[in-house]
Order: structure tokens, then sequence, then C-alpha cells
């Protein structure tokens, strides 16, 4: 299937203008490969060394910018360029292996992205597909990049054993043109390896289009593709817009890919084009790690001049209906400024004092795995609200055996964190 509404002609001649929710997508995308690599790399004493990075639908790499002088790089670029960064920014002294591989359906774009997007931005080296060995006072890295034309559900089977081969961590964006383009069978294909994780492009209006032309020939593929078949069970929209149908469409989105799909960690994002009211897709970042989830609200954090809307207690854990969001509005519309901080931090010490009041102690690493998809604070803010109620004497935190003291400590996995004896905990 031909992509639509984006364009690269290998001659150059024709290049798509970045749109404001693409430039948002891929700052987000840059931020948390930075963040990603400085934190498996780049922390600990042994890191990961070895990385995959697979772009089903890269396209051809540069776009117009209508804001700018210059030109906007793509997301193969992009992810190259963050690799480097966050190698840079681990000054790490052994070495790093890095193998990229780049998929379009069309070959035009393939073309465009080694002939000019590359080269452009400096990485025609890695054009040839060879291996490269970079040395510098960082140390020493390998970079493979890997161009392969055609649909990505028929080159995923490649792409697995291709990461299996070369071990690691494994990163997958998908951004498709549709829901047809990706199957649930390829997200669990994914889920299958031992270390990897999706950031995808999910089109909401593909979803309402079904749910309002089910009985048509959609059908077979929705089930089929998607394996959607027992979800989505609203027999029309009168108003996708609305709140309620949001929220549903979104919980329903959110149980599919948990269920289907497999992964046990899941975030997503509502992309709201400025002065809409609806999003335009949802970008779900799907993982087995609690390291990989807090990586990418830290990612979200630090893109918090846009504009985008998150609609909270909305998990994708049970079945729900339109009506059951109608009647109990207790969500809120959250703009990642920073004037949410406050409202972040008083939606996790709600739920701090609801575990603790149920199981007395727990401790850090289970507090986060109970409750790091359910509100959008991120692993610093948990760090700064512990603190601040272990000051208050409003809680305890105990390391091996002993009372923690200190102003602004660290927390460590099995620090334990307990109601003091003496006092009940409050709510803000």
């Amino acid at each position: 299937m031909r992509r639509q509404n984006i364009a690269w002609s290998a001659d150059g001649s024709v290049i798509p203008e970045a749109e404001p929710h693409t430039k948002a997508k891929h700052y987000i995308l840059e931020t948390y490969i930075v963040n990603l690599i400085h934190t498996l790399y780049g922390k600990g004493r042994y890191g990961v060394t070895n990385f995959t990075f697979i772009d089903g639908f890269c396209g051809g790499g540069l776009y117009k910018d209508s804001q700018e002088i210059d030109m906007w790089y793509g997301s193969p670029v992009k992810i190259i360029q963050a690799v480097r960064e966050g190698y840079k920014k681990s000054q790490r002294n052994y070495s790093l292996n890095v193998q990229y591989i780049f998929i379009d359906n069309q070959k035009e774009h393939l073309d465009y992205l080694k002939n000019y997007a590359m080269p452009r931005a400096g990485l025609d080296e890695l054009c040839d597909e060879k291996i490269h060995t970079f040395k510098d006072e960082f140390g020493t890295r390998t970079e493979q990049c890997e161009f392969f034309h055609g649909e990505f559900e028929k080159l995923i089977d490649f792409c697995i054993l291709r990461a299996e081969h070369f071990r690691g961590h494994s990163f997958f964006l998908l951004d498709p043109c549709g829901w047809t383009d990706v199957s649930m069978n390829s997200i669990r294909k994914i889920h299958s390896l031992t270390k990897s994780e999706i950031l995808y492009t999910f089109m909401i209006d593909f979803i309402a289009r079904f749910i309002t032309e089910r009985d048509t020939k959609l059908q077979k593929a929705f089930h089929d593709i998607l394996e959607a078949d027992s979800y989505y069970d609203l027999k029309k929209i009168t108003d996708l817009s609305s709140a309620s149908v949001q929220c549903y469409l979104r919980n329903e989105s959110m149980r599919l890919f948990r269920e289907r799909g497999k992964f046990e960690k899941a975030f997503t994002f509502s992309m709201v084009p400025k002065g809409d009211t609806r999003p335009l897709y949802y970008l779900i970042h799907l993982s087995k790690s609690l390291t990989a989830l807090q990586v990418i609200k830290d990612s979200f954090w630090q893109n918090n001049n846009l504009s985008y809307q998150y609609y909270f207690e909305i998990y994708g854990y049970t079945f729900r209906t339109t009506d059951y969001y109608e009647e109990n509005q207790t969500f809120l519309e959250f703009d990642i400024t920073e004037n949410n901080y406050d409202y972040s931090i008083r939606k996790l010490h709600q739920q701090l004092v609801d575990l603790i009041y149920n199981q007395k102690e727990i401790t850090f690493l289970n507090l986060c795995e109970k409750t790091m998809e359910l509100n959008p604070a991120n692993r610093e803010q948990y760090v700064k609200l512990i603190n601040f109620l272990r000051m208050e004497g409003d809680i305890e935190v105990i390391r091996n055996d002993k009372l923690l003291n200190g102003k602004k400590p660290d927390l460590q996995k099995n620090d334990i964190i307990k109601q003091p004896s003496t006092k009940q905990l409050r709510f803000f």
C-alpha cells in the first residue's frame, strides 16, 4: 500500500513539509533515545552494549520546515543522532555496538534517505551498509545501517532474527499510515525478544471509522490484523470529540495492546492538534521494563513545552463503557506544562497513601511497579515526594534496617516505605 500525504522523490524534487505533530513526535523520540542510551548503556558498572533500532516506516528522513530556515530531519537521522548524543553523555570506556534497520515500502523514500538526507546530516559513511568503527575521546562504538524496501509485516520475522542474533536491547519505531500496516501478531513477536520495546503511532480515527462501519469489509481486517473482535463494542459514535467517547476509545486501545500484545508496561499519550479537541493519534509506548517506562515518562516531561492532552484514570485494565465515563468524570485533561506539576504530585500522593494504608509498608520498587502507569509522575517526582513526606514525619524510609536520614537522598529499589508508628498519613 502506498503511503498517503508523505512522499519523497528519489531525485529530491519532492519533499513533504514537517507538520507540528510530526516535529513534536520527533522531539519525544530523540529525547527518549538519548535518555535510553544514557540509562541502559551509561549507568551501572556494566551497561547494555548492543542495541538494535528498527524504523519500520522510515520515510525519506528529511522534511521542509516552514517555521525554520533549515530543513527538518526525520526519524532515521534523529535516531542515529540521538544514539550518538546518548553515547557521548554516558562517557563510558567500553564499546557500544549499534545496528540500524530502516524499512520503507517505497523505494524512492529509501533512495532519498541514502542519497540526500543522510549525507546532508553528515552520515553518508553509513549508507554503504557496512560495519563502521569510530574511536574518540569517549571510547569506541560500531554502527551499521541497513535499508530494506518492503512492507514491515513481511519483514518482521527477519527483524526478529537480526535482533536475536545481535542480542542486547531492541527498539522498534512503528509509524504506519494506518492500523492495517502492523498486526497484533507482529507486536507479540517483538514481545518475544528478551529485551524489547515499541514506540507506536496508533491512528484513532481509523478505529472510530471501524466502529461506524463494523459490518463492512473492514471487519475481517480488524479481526484478523488487530485481533480486536471483542473490543470497541460501541454501536455508534455520535460525537467523537466528546470526552466520554475519547476515554472509551483510549481505554479499549490500551486494554487491547496489554491483553493481545502481551506487553506488561504501557504508556500512552494523546497527540492533539492545536485548536482541536480530539487526538489525531495516540503515541503508545510498550515495554516489559519498569526502567523503560520511567525513561519514557522522563522524556515527556522534558518536552513539557508541547501542548498535548493526557487523560488520567484511563489505563485499559478492564472493560468500561462510555456510560462509565459520562457518570464518573473524575479524570482531568492534563497539559504537560510546569503548572501541572502540582497535580502530578497530588495524584501520586493519593496513590502512595492508599498503598501504605492498605499494606502498612512497601518497597520503593514495588511502589513504582504498582503505580508508575497510573499517574503522570516520573521517578524524580517520586523521590521528591517521598523525601518530602519523610521530612514531614508522615512516612519512614528504612534501608538496611536503619532509618534513612538526610534531606535529599536518592531512593534504592529495596528501601522500605512505611507508616510511622506515631502519626497518620495525611492527604494534601
